[in-house]
Order: C-alpha cells, then sequence, then structure tokens
C-alpha cells in the first residue's frame, strides 16, 4: 500500500483546459497525456470576469480532487483559449466569445493563482497541435486544420512547428474569400469559406427547403425552429432520406474543396485534418467530396501525395493539445 502511494506522488500531472463563452471542459491528463478525470462546467461569459475566473479555478480543483492529484504533482496547465493571443506572454488580446477578455493576461492571472507553470493558446491552434502530436497528424510536418462548426476555424502547423505569422493569428482559413468582394459597396456580403459553410449559413438554407416542402425529415426533427438546425439533426435528415439536405451538404463540402485547393497550391501541405461538430456528424458525405474537389482543381504536382483525414480527439483535441504543449514548453525551458 505504502508503495503505491509512493510511486503516485511521484507521478507527474498535467491539466488541459479547453475554454469556451458557455462551457468550459477541464483534463487531467498522465505523463502520456491520457486522460485520467474531466470536469464540464456550463458558465456564462457575459456575468463578467469574476464569475468565469472563479469558475475556471474552482474547475481546475475539482479535476485535482477527482483525480486525488496534489498541486505538486502537477507539472504544467495549458490552456486553449479562442481568440487573438500574444504569445509567450499569453496575453488575449479579444475573444469573440468572451468579451472580457481584450488585453487579459489570462496566463498570468491563472499562474498565479495556482502558482503551477501555465501556457495559453489559440483553441485551434492547441487543437491541432493535438491532433499532430496524439492524433489523426501524427509523423506529418506540414498539416492543414479545418475545423467546421458555427464559424470555420483553421490551424497551420510548417515544418513541424505551430505557424502563426507575424501577428501570432495565421491560420484563419474562415475568412479566406471565395469570391472578389464588391470593390463599390461596403455593404455587400462578402463570400468567405465562413459566410458559406459556417452553420448559420446551412442553418438558414436548410430552412428555406423546409419552407419550400423539400426536407420532410428536417421537418420533422426541427419543425420551423431555424436554431434547431444544427450537424446532429441535418446528419439524420440525410440518413432518413432528405436528398434535397445531402445535396446542400455536397455543395458546401465542394466549395470547401475549392478552398483546400487554394491552401494546396500555396502552402503545399501533406495532410489536411478536417474536424468540428459538422465535419463529426458527416464524414462520409463532407470528406470525400471535398477531397475529390481538392484533387480536381489544385496543381497536380502539388495535390498528387496530399491526404485528407477526419480528426481523431473530437472533443479533447483542445485539452489534450494544449497539456501537450505545457509540457513541451516546460521541456523547451529546460533547455535554455
Amino acid at each position: 500500500m505504502g508503495m503505491t502511494k509512493m510511486a503516485k506522488k511521484k507521478k507527474k500531472y498535467f491539466i488541459g483546459v479547453d475554454l469556451g463563452g458557455t462551457k468550459i471542459l477541464i483534463g487531467l491528463l498522465d505523463r502520456h497525456f491520457r486522460i485520467c478525470e474531466e470536469v464540464k462546467l456550463k458558465v456564462d461569459a457575459h456575468k463578467g470576469e469574476r464569475p468565469f475566473m472563479k469558475g475556471l479555478l474552482d474547475g481546475i480543483d475539482e479535476v485535482l480532487d477527482h483525480g486525488r492529484v496534489s498541486k505538486k504533482q502537477l507539472r504544467a496547465i495549458g490552456i486553449g483559449c479562442p481568440g487573438m493571443i500574444t504569445l509567450p506572454e499569453g496575453i488575449v488580446q479579444l475573444s469573440p466569445n468572451i468579451s472580457f477578455l481584450k488585453k487579459y493576461p489570462l496566463r498570468q492571472k491563472v499562474a498565479r493563482a495556482l502558482h503551477v507553470p501555465v501556457i495559453v493558446e489559440n483553441d485551434v491552434n492547441a487543437g491541432l497541435y493535438g491532433e499532430q502530436q496524439l492524433g489523426a497528424a501524427q509523423g506529418y510536418n506540414h498539416v492543414v486544420g479545418i475545423f467546421l462548426g458555427t464559424g470555420v476555424g483553421g490551424g497551420l502547423i510548417l515544418n513541424g512547428q505551430l505557424f502563426r505569422g507575424a501577428s501570432g493569428a495565421a491560420g484563419e482559413l474562415g475568412h479566406m474569400f471565395l469570391s472578389p468582394p464588391s470593390f463599390h459597396d461596403d455593404t455587400a456580403a462578402r463570400v468567405t469559406i465562413e459566410t458559406q459553410i459556417g452553420r448559420l449559413q446551412i442553418a438558414s438554407e436548410a430552412a428555406l427547403l423546409i419552407m419550400k416542402q423539400q426536407a420532410p425529415a428536417l421537418y420533422k426533427r426541427v419543425g420551423f425552429d431555424a436554431k434547431k438546425i444544427k450537424s446532429g439533426a441535418l446528419a439524420r435528415s440525410i440518413q432518413s432520406g432528405d436528398a434535397s439536405i445531402r445535396r446542400l451538404m455536397i455543395q458546401k463540402a465542394r466549395l470547401l474543396g475549392v478552398a483546400m485547393a487554394s491552401i494546396v497550391n500555396l502552402l503545399s501541405p501533406e495532410l489536411f485534418v478536417l474536424g468540428g461538430g459538422l465535419m463529426e456528424a458527416m464524414p462520409k458525405v463532407i470528406l470525400p467530396e471535398a477531397n475529390a474537389t481538392m484533387k480536381k482543381f489544385a496543381m497536380s504536382p502539388l495535390v498528387r501525395g496530399v491526404k485528407v483525414v477526419p480528426a481523431q480527439l473530437k472533443d479533447y483535441s483542445i485539452v489534450k493539445g494544449a497539456a501537450k504543449l505545457a509540457s513541451d514548453s516546460l521541456m523547451n525551458r529546460g533547455r535554455d
């Protein structure tokens, strides 16, 4: 008994945090980055900094309690946060979902409260790093991640390293243009990947198909409530025989493939990792169409060996990637 307690004391642990405006997922990971415990919190970023930060810090204490791990056994904490982040200081310049995070020293606040080394990284970058280190992209050095959800997130790993660009925010693939903007009218709709393939656009087009009585299975599930048109409802309507919804998703997947062709011509990656709720709900509709379209429109010498794979780590990509980044940052600090 004494031996197992001693062995446990010597074990080293990490925490990975997936920070959102409405929910936070906190994982306690062992040194092999397996999740030992997890805590999911519902939060409301609109209530301001104090309740939000209290929720985060209490959640970290809770996951340690569940795992019976002391702070002394905790090597580092990694936080994946939406928005633009200044590294290595871990200052969140702005975050689309968490309004109080403006020039906010998140890394410093958490490190001071817990007396543990902390790193903060953009959530999509953390998720892609998780896939490259521990998931679908292991062994690849030139990887593009595209995550399809409410918006369209992107991340880049080039020459084996996360590529952040001069601003620290490279990889905003959702904002790539699919057609020229209007040079005469600033209020005209901009046709970008996100405005075409984001969930809000898909939901509005699917709602129109319901109104035209062309999506009976989807109507049975959601009625006329466009807010209920989420990834799972779309996937189930396709399974139930809504051919119009299937055609809609194929069209969206082809637009994604066109964008991927441009990325191939620009960066010549080895691998695309496609993830996010939309992709997880209907991989067999989205991935083959996006891949075939990319192959058709990219320059053939550049696209010949490019693979397209689904993300593997699902809900845990950010938690695992953030924890691995925290661990790597400790190792790099040790070498300096």
